[in-house]
């Protein structure tokens, strides 16, 4: 079969020129010149496996590396004999395959060839998947492992899972992909069931075959990387034998996804009000809604009429019941004044998974998120607010299926098309209540303040640095005593005891069926009494109204003109009158006016906490004259002010709904 060398050996040539002309080095890498340690580094004989022909990209050695264009193409003279034992390899491959394996050299997740290049060759000529190979991994140095996170994550993967295909490039996706099917990948983790091994692979190499053009189109991701994110979406079955055709369904309905995921400029945060609500339609003195004419959201989205008698339905989908979360009791305070706000037009339902009747205040109950959004879609939902983080994937699923309803999740910084977030700017009103925490400490001739923190996810660590710095202009030897509530055995009580704090910032409010006074800013006399001074306030019903005014006038779609595979994530503050503090008259009359100059200053955007010099616990963050951090430095913060006593903590030493809370919004 000469002729189908010398296809092989054009398609080679053409390699060959497009390097060139690229200034690029026209044969295949040598692993000998990549390390040219190798022989003193560690290696693992892993032995006889199937290895993605893709995968091949190079020689061990020199020797027969100028023998092949960089994809692997035969670049000899045909009347070689080089080409003769090429094309008899082809002929051999075509009537019984090849009856022995290569051996290969694997550094990197990537496979150097020692013998066998040819069959590697006409195994990339004819598109085949994989190819049997005796393999010896050189293992890189730390500092090497170090700059590859993601490949150090597979070497565990692999370990339990001996699955070579799935390559991710972000950390932490190997990880992911145990968690979502029920495993572990760590140093102690046992090797997993064959049966489960085996569905995993197939079902890659199923998505890996129909989305090839798909992920072709986007840059700088990986088919596995692709893949986690497909799991995440359609982990129940992902693994079942699913046929082309569904498969294909679903890579269009998680294309914007993919293609989100991928941007690195992922998430497009609205800060304002005002640019949500931004032009588009008007509400008629009757209460339903028209849109401009000839405006430009005339023309990309319909004329939607909401009344009294065409309502627009917003269901509130809570994972507890409001008597049993302050939380979610606030939420649910949002959502009744939600529905007073427009007399008619909108009307509002909630939805309770979990079959957990503690607190239970009356109310629809679902034994879990599925059912409740598919009561929520009967109902004639036309959004879908779920206020807890840990509800995002199931957000994410519900949101790819029913494709005709909006759907909203409280949280920040995650960046999925298919659920916009909303969260709030809760480190200005921080901001303050660290100058009122103070400012009541050096009163009372102490420089320590205790403050307690839930969980370390997105927004909150400004939350806490923001308070120290409010603290440190008050007074400079302040120290902020950090303590974690959702910490294992935690008793954020006693330590503030032992460590003789009498001023502390707790939780913002307290909960009806509580009736715990420990909230917010606070003093405890000698007696043990509580006497409050300030508590930050969300107000969630304000945040709701502008996220459906925005719908109700027919702004809701129009952000996304110029935000193409971005998420849009709303994050409010103290402008918009999503945060506030408020301040008990019990605060001294100069703090009080402190604290009203600097709210008024914040609120025109005179003044941001995080704008001056910033130190670390560790060092510099910010000197004067630097650029300002960003609204997505702030929002994803893994740093604490110099003055803070305490660390943030690793997810191993939270409790488990703590746990699952950071696995999805976690700073990094």
């Amino acid at each position: 079969m000469i002729d189908e060398y010398l296809k092989a050996r054009k398609a080679a040539e053409k390699e060959y020129k497009a390097r060139l002309a690229k200034g690029e080095y026209p044969y295949l890498p040598a692993l000998d010149d990549i390390l040219p340690e190798n022989g003193t580094m560690r290696q693992v004989h892993v032995g006889l496996m199937e290895i993605p022909v893709e995968f091949a990209i190079g020689t061990k050695t020199r020797a027969r590396q100028n023998s092949f264009a960089p994809d692997f193409m035969p670049l000899l003279e045909p009347d070689t004999e080089f080409a003769m034992k090429w094309a008899n390899l082809y002929n051999a491959q075509m009537e019984e395959g090849f009856n022995s394996a290569i051996k290969a050299y694997e550094y990197l997740h990537r496979f150097y060839v020692q013998e066998g290049n040819k069959r590697v060759s006409v195994s990339k000529f004819l598109d085949m998947p994989t190819i049997m190979a005796d393999v010896m991994r050189i293992l890189p140095s730390d500092k090497v492992l170090a700059e590859h996170p993601a490949y150090a994550e597979f070497l565990d993967f692999y370990r339990v899972c001996p699955i070579y295909d799935i390559e991710c490039s972000v950390p932490g996706s190997y990880k992911e992909i145990a968690e979502l099917l029920g495993q572990s990948i760590g140093p102690d983790a046992g090797v997993w069931p064959e049966d489960l091994v085996r569905s995993l692979q197939a079902a890659f190499w199923n998505f890996s075959k129909l989305s090839e053009d798909l992920i072709d189109d986007i840059s700088d991701m990986t088919v596995g990387d692709a893949f986690v994110i497909y799991l995440r979406i359609y982990v129940r079955d992902a693994l079942d034998n699913t046929t082309d055709k569904e498969l294909d369904k679903r890579l269009k309905r998680i294309r914007k996804e993919l293609m989100t995921a991928a941007n690195t400029e992922s998430v497009s945060l609205v800060e304002s009000s005002d640019e949500a609500l931004s032009a588009g339609g008007l509400i008629t003195k009757t209460g339903g809604l028209i849109t401009k004419p000839g405006s430009i959201i005339g023309k990309v989205i319909p004329s939607i009429s909401y009344s009294e008698k065409h309502p627009l339905k917003a269901a509130f989908i809570y994972n507890k019941d409001p008597g049993a979360s302050n939380w979610i009791y606030n939420h649910e305070a949002g959502r009744l004044r939600l529905e007073k706000a427009y007399g008619g037009i909108v009307r509002t339902a909630r939805f309770i998974t979990g079959d957990d009747r503690e607190g239970r205040t009356g109310g629809e109950h679902y034994a879990d998120f599925s059912a409740a959004v598919a009561a929520a879609a009967e109902w004639g939902a036309d959004v879908v607010f779920t206020p807890s983080v840990r509800q995002m994937t199931d957000t994410l699923r519900a949101a790819i299926d029913y494709k005709d309803i909006k759907f909203l999740n409280c949280s920040i910084n995650l960046a999925h098309q298919a659920v916009r977030t909303y969260y709030a700017k809760l480190y200005e009103a921080k901001f303050l209540a660290g100058i009122v925490a103070a400012s009541e400490a050096v009163r009372s001739g102490s420089h320590k303040i205790g403050y307690f923190s839930d969980y370390p996810i997105y927004g909150t660590i400004a939350a806490i640095n923001a308070f120290a710095i409010g603290a440190a202009m008050i007074d400079p030897e302040a120290e902020i005593h950090l303590e974690w509530t959702t910490k294992q055995n935690a008793d954020w009580w006693k330590v503030m005891r032992d460590e003789g704090i009498s001023v502390i910032s707790a939780v913002d409010s307290t909960h009806p069926a509580d009736g715990s006074q420990a909230y917010g800013v606070f003093r405890i006399d000698e007696n043990g009494n509580i006497r409050h001074l300030a508590e930050p306030i969300w107000k969630w019903g304000k945040l709701y109204e502008i996220i459906i005014k925005t719908i109700l006038e027919g702004n809701y779609n129009a952000s996304l003109v110029d935000k193409k595979d971005q998420a849009t994530n709303y994050w409010w503050g103290m402008i918009s009158g999503v945060v506030d503090i408020q301040l008990e008259d019990t605060l001294s009359p100069y703090t009080r006016q402190l604290v009203e100059i600097l709210r008024s200053d914040i609120i025109f955007g005179l003044f941001n906490p995080f704008d001056g010099e910033l130190r670390s616990q560790d060092g510099w963050i910010r000197r004067e004259g630097d650029p300002l951090l960003s609204s997505k430095d702030i929002i994803s913060m893994n740093w604490l002010n110099e003055n803070i006593k305490g660390e943030i903590p690793e997810k191993d030493t939270l409790k488990e709904e703590a746990r699952e809370t950071v696995k999805v919004s976690g700073v990094k």
